[in-house]
């Protein structure tokens, strides 16, 4: 099978970006130019310029609806043939397709900083993907990607592919805004009181039984690990922060690594040490209450400490330290206050709730509204203090004079939906 989700490309790019490991790049462009024709001629067998899943394990969703009656493996586990007796195979994929658009766009990238000579053949690829992507899966009455089968009807089933379409970066933040509003921040659709569901609560399929490996309802951490760059693609900080809290909740009172949570209660329960579970866990104190440096060159000092959890999650004060480009930094916090340090000394202080951002050096550049109310208080940075009151998701440009609001990176926040 193919089993591709998250855009490799992207993950190369940026770990170029991090690294400047010259000879990864070329290695990997090479190996991702080789499997992008490979694809384009295997995977695209109605000629419609699209991706198409041979069954269920191209897109890894074991026990989802969306692969009901279908084959979990390509015919005889080849992955260049689908098996031509069964019924609706192929499916043209939104999730495969849009996987692909972003992969060319990176690709692009790529073959610039190597010094390739036509560059823009990879961006002409990736508008087409999206043309195909648009023109075959796209439903206007329901505003959603749905697989089309080989009778070239769609297959009506509302699951996490809208996410990893939209984590691909499709789409603009008036769309994603509406993703929102319809499906993800909706406790009728995606959005249960421990993440994001794998298949609509509303579905008459929807099983919420986590007791074994089920894209058929239950909360995955694949879904939730993949989540944020969707989410900061369009700067909807807040929303991810907020669905962040129960789940932190739910792994620290569950006391194990599960691949799935049941969405009522949190429990963990299919699996004990599964890494993705793991990696959102650290991944999501980074973005909540820790230190995360980003590909971009930014550095990101999130003060939402985890002082108002529920139950045996709520902590008095919590801190976080790491070291980067040889520099020390620690970021504390309690219920009122966070304080960042940089080689020991005070480098800003700020109400909790609000994100520091900062260049890697520790230069403060802006803060962030990461909370879902607004915040009132004092920022304070080595130009001085200023009251502030941010909204959700709001961003105020830092200079020597005060913060500045940044109107193009403060999309408006979206509450659960009911």
């Amino acid at each position: 099978q193919i089993q591709m989700v998250t855009p490799l490309a992207r993950c190369v790019w940026h770990h170029f970006e991090f690294t400047g490991d010259r000879e990864y790049l070329t290695t990997m462009y090479a190996a991702m130019t080789r499997h992008d024709a490979w694809l384009a001629t295997h995977r695209d067998t109605r000629d419609t310029g699209a991706v198409e899943a041979f069954g269920t394990f191209d897109t890894g969703h074991d026990g989802s609806p969306r692969f009901w009656f279908l084959p979990e493996r390509p015919l005889h586990s080849d992955a260049a043939r689908c098996d031509p007796l069964v019924p609706h195979l192929p499916l043209i994929a939104p999730d495969l397709t849009a996987n692909v658009a972003c992969q060319r766009t990176y690709l692009a990238r790529i073959a610039e900083e190597l010094g390739e000579l036509d560059t823009d053949a990879w961006r002409v690829a990736a508008a087409r993907s999206l043309a195909a992507l648009q023109a075959q899966c796209w439903a206007d009455d329901d505003a959603l990607w749905h697989d089309r089968s080989a009778t070239g009807d769609l297959v009506r089933i509302g699951s996490d592919v809208l996410l990893r379409v939209l984590a691909c970066e499709v789409g603009d933040g008036a769309q994603f805004a509406t993703a929102l509003e319809r499906y993800l921040m909706h406790t009728r659709k995606f959005l249960s009181q421990h993440g994001w569901t794998s298949l609509a609560m509303d579905d008459p399929r929807f099983e919420a039984n986590a007791g074994r490996n089920s894209w058929g309802g239950p909360v995955n951490f694949l879904t939730l690990v993949r989540a944020p760059h969707a989410f900061e693609h369009h700067g909807h900080v807040a929303e991810l922060a907020l669905v962040a809290g129960p789940v932190l909740r739910a792994l620290v009172e569950g006391g194990r690594f599960p691949q799935v949570l049941d969405p009522w209660s949190g429990e963990p329960a299919y699996g004990e040490r599964y890494s993705p579970s793991i990696l959102w866990f650290l991944d999501a104190v980074e973005r909540t209450f820790g230190i995360l440096p980003r590909a971009d060159g930014e550095l990101w000092f999130s003060g939402l400490t985890p002082t108002r959890l529920d139950g045996e999650a709520r902590a008095t004060a919590t801190a976080y330290a790491r070291v980067v480009d040889g520099t020390r930094f620690e970021l504390a916090g309690d219920d009122e206050v966070v304080r960042v340090w940089r080689d020991d000394e005070l480098l800003a202080e700020l109400p909790r709730g609000l994100r520091l951002v900062t260049d890697r050096t520790g230069q403060p550049t802006a803060v962030v509204g990461l909370a879902a109310g607004r915040v009132r208080g004092t920022v304070t940075t080595p130009w001085g203090s200023w009251p502030v009151d941010v909204r959700p998701n709001e961003r105020l440009t830092l200079t020597p004079d005060g913060p500045i609001p940044d109107p193009d990176h403060s999309p408006r926040f979206v509450p659960p939906q009911h």
